[in-house]
């Protein structure tokens, strides 16, 4: 990884116009809390060089408070942001942890036009970040968020555009996941499966640092089911269940039994708005594994992991 700290990233041109479009795009696009602590974090990384830092414990910034709350509640890693050295971990701002922070932007679908921008004014490789995490999490080193899987469920953020927007467009743009995690559609069903987990005595859990991006996940009986949210028009459905079928799997593949202490196995769980025109969806999900839900359903999906929990009951 290539990283210069000699000069605020600042100063390279159109930074302050992109750093702002991160962030509208963070808190009314993605919804996704770890996204919009990643944008804060970046702000503050953006003003000061390694030798400009203010004094330890002295950041006074809104955005500097805002990432050193998420790091304190779990939202954010210390490997993308701290006030002090943590160990190994240097102190704000170093070329490694500007680079974990724009990691987090890319893997929660940050548009390219923004990061090409900001990998640029750091001079990082956001690819070659990878190996550290994976280091920090198998050595049990860094941040207690990327040693173990999962944090208490953070319901997606609302903007205006809630009260309105209800589907996504039939013509899907580059990022289709992310944008279809801005709809209020998408965001309803997600709070609302949170909620069944909840009422079924078990805790919905957000992705923490080094998770993949599901959208809920829970924990019963040493089986972790992770959960995709997909919302559904009459125009879009086979494109979304394809694409949320494809999510799952990879998902499922990519997360580490290490990063899940005492998890057995897997399941995958793809929530959507209602029954599908074609219910063959229903088998072609079970042949890999995934059950297929909807509202009326949930029921069924949380009661089943909390027989499992309690098989007494």
């Amino acid at each position: 990884m290539t990283a210069t700290n000699e000069h605020p990233a600042a100063k390279a041109p159109g930074i302050f116009e992109v750093t702002k479009r991160l962030k509208s795009w963070a808190r009314d696009v993605s919804g996704d809390a770890t996204a919009f602590a990643a944008s804060r974090a970046i702000t503050h990384h953006n003003w000061h060089a390694a030798e400009s830092m203010p004094a330890p414990r002295h950041y006074e910034s809104p955005a500097a408070l805002d990432a050193l709350e998420a790091v304190r509640t779990g939202v954010l890693p210390h490997e993308a942001f701290n006030n002090e050295a943590i160990g190994d971990l240097p102190r704000t701002t170093t070329g490694m942890q500007a680079a974990v922070t724009l990691r987090l932007l890319h893997d929660a679908g940050a548009p390219l036009e923004l990061m090409s921008v900001l990998t640029a004014a750091y001079g990082v490789d956001i690819h070659d970040v990878q190996e550290v995490v994976e280091r920090n999490r198998l050595e049990g080193t860094g941040s207690a968020g990327l040693q173990r899987g999962g944090r208490p469920y953070v319901e997606p953020s609302r903007g205006v555009e809630d009260g309105v927007v209800s589907g996504e467009p039939v013509l899907v743009p580059w990022n289709a996941d992310a944008i279809d995690r801005g709809t209020k559609a998408h965001k309803d069903l997600e709070v609302e499966v949170a909620a069944h987990v909840r009422e079924s005595g078990l805790l919905p859990l957000s992705p923490c640092g080094g998770d993949e991006p599901f959208d809920v996940a829970w924990v019963a009986d040493s089986v972790l089911y992770v959960c995709e949210v997909k919302s559904l028009t009459d125009a879009n459905q086979e494109s979304q269940l394809r694409l949320g079928l494809g999510q799952l799997l990879a998902y499922l593949f990519r997360t580490k039994a290490e990063h899940w202490p005492d998890i057995d196995r897997m399941r995958g769980v793809l929530a959507v708005e209602g029954p599908p025109k074609r219910l063959d969806w229903v088998d072609i999900r079970a042949e890999h594994g995934v059950t297929l839900t909807w509202p009326g359903r949930f029921p069924e999906v949380c009661g089943e992991a909390a027989a499992q929990r309690n098989p007494s009951d």
